[in-house]
């Protein structure tokens, strides 16, 4: 176990048995979180979208609209 392995575990001890439960449960949140497919992912994998996002980044600013439509 490295350092900060062992620093974890440490505070995690000093915890009440119910604050160390949700210490769990955020971890498993984040373990959850980081396996699904991240935006990026899902974008460059939908090919309109991407070449939407490539030509707005190579129109020039004076061709951009200052106002929103919706």
């Amino acid at each position: 176990m490295n350092t900060l392995e062992q620093t974890i575990v440490s505070e995690i001890h000093t915890l009440p048995i119910m604050s160390q439960k949700e210490v769990l449960d955020f971890v498993l949140f984040i373990k959850q979180k980081s396996s699904l497919e991240t935006d990026y992912d899902y974008l460059s994998k939908n090919a309109e979208i991407k070449q939407a996002i490539i030509d707005g980044l190579n129109t020039p600013l004076d061709e951009c609209s200052t106002e929103l439509d919706w």
